[in-house]
């Protein structure tokens, strides 16, 4: 199911977008409201509020003593955008990048599917102006349902009336299900970094944040996959619709894998799990002593990736990840692929300044079967999210084409 966020602009149809959200709640979405200041005069906020369960968003500063943010946290939470109506004024707005309310603003900063079902008076639907911003909505890839023929509020005739509930519903079905070609899809992902404790107090650790498999998560979950995270210690806010295991330790880790990579149909080790852990961790907090030095054995922690590799199931796709630095990492990223019996190896190069661990940006290449090779440059890691979850789709097709599938 979709996350939609529905913007209701001015015009006496905002009363039937009542209706359509309770059709798109009853189909199992997620649906937020954001409205234009106008658009309250038609139907109340608190309609909306009271049946979604949330917040409706009207201004663009935010509630009051709170931080006005709100049109990142809709754009953010959004799978599509679905403005209904659409006043000829928000098309307008919308056509020339206006951000003068909440939900222009919202909309500016929403990188998905937007959908528009415009009404309003056939003159102002056939205007050439209104005309000229949906050929270039539409040139821009936004999705216009053309609005039904029939008696309008005023008493005219024509085209302009908001389209029926189910003809708005089924074109909004259809535009997730395309946007979604993972619908159905198991995905287990593993994220951030383990921490081996050497005693109560201190552990052996790495910088991993998390953030590249929470992009990966979210993507996935975007495409209508079901995602599964494995968790090492990541402290970044989380979705209501992913799955979540927090694993501290890579035995802890080992053990959720096992449990969840047979129902995956796609799993990506995104997570930095430790070689090595200390062999007798203590209990209480290690004293400081007079000597200079303080010896901890260590012992090989269980290489998941390759457990996972020799152990996979007919037709699953798994990633690793690779953090190396230079070109010689480079190879090794290519070797790792091969003797960890995975499809894709994601190579990214640590020695990189300002990318990487902890940031939102990262450059990688993406290491597939028959020494096929794709050099992300510096991106977000959403972007870079977007073309591993590209290229396991196009592993997995080769894979099922080599199964003869």
């Amino acid at each position: 199911m979709a996350n939609i966020v529905l913007g209701v602009s001015s015009g006496i149809a905002a009363y039937r977008s009542v209706d359509l959200m309770r059709t798109l709640q009853r189909a199992g979405h997620d649906v937020r409201v954001v409205m234009t200041e106008n658009a309250t005069r038609f139907v109340g906020p608190e309609t909306f509020a009271a049946l979604s369960g949330h917040h409706v968003g009207i201004d663009v500063f935010g509630r009051e003593f709170e931080p006005g943010f709100d049109h990142l946290e809709f754009a953010r939470f959004a799978d599509v955008m679905l403005i209904c109506p659409a006043s000829a004024n928000t098309i307008a707005a919308i056509t020339s990048g206006f951000a003068d309310g909440l939900l222009t603003t919202s909309i500016l900063a929403f990188d998905g599917p937007l959908v528009l079902a415009p009404a309003m008076n056939t003159k102002m639907w056939q205007h050439p102006a209104t005309q000229a911003n949906l050929a270039t909505l539409k040139g821009r890839g936004v999705h216009v349902i053309p609005p039904a023929v029939g008696l309008l509020a005023d008493g005219d005739v024509g085209p302009g009336r908001l389209p029926e509930l189910e003809v708005i519903f089924g074109e909004l079905e259809r535009i997730i299900a395309a946007d979604r070609p993972l619908q159905g899809v198991a995905v287990l992902i593993t994220a951030g970094g383990t921490r081996e404790p050497i005693d109560a107090v201190r552990y052996v650790g790495n910088r991993s944040s998390g953030k590249m498999a929470w992009a990966l998560a979210e993507e996935a979950s975007h495409r209508g996959a079901k995602v599964t995270v494995v968790a090492a210690n990541v402290d970044l806010p989380r979705r209501p619709q992913i799955i979540y295991v927090d694993t501290p330790t890579a035995h802890e880790m080992l053990i959720a894998c096992r449990t969840y990579h047979r129902d995956a149909d796609i799993v990506i080790m995104a997570a930095a799990v430790a070689d090595y852990r200390p062999s007798a961790p203590v209990d209480g907090k290690i004293e400081k002593s007079q000597s200079e030095r303080l010896e901890i054995p260590l012992e090989r922690t269980t290489d998941i990736l390759s457990e996972l590799g020799a152990s996979r199931r007919d037709g699953q796709v798994l990633v690793g990840f690779a953090a190396e630095a230079g070109a010689e990492g480079l190879q090794r990223a290519r070797a790792k692929r091969v003797r960890k019996g995975v499809d894709l190896i994601v190579y990214n190069d640590i020695a990189q300044a300002g990318i990487g661990f902890g940031s939102d940006e990262n450059s990688i290449t993406i290491i597939g079967p028959d020494d096929h090779e794709q050099a992300v440059p510096r991106a977000s890691k959403r972007d870079c999210a977007r073309n591993v979850l590209d290229a396991a789709l196009a592993a997995r097709d080769l894979r099922r084409e080599r199964m003869g599938q």
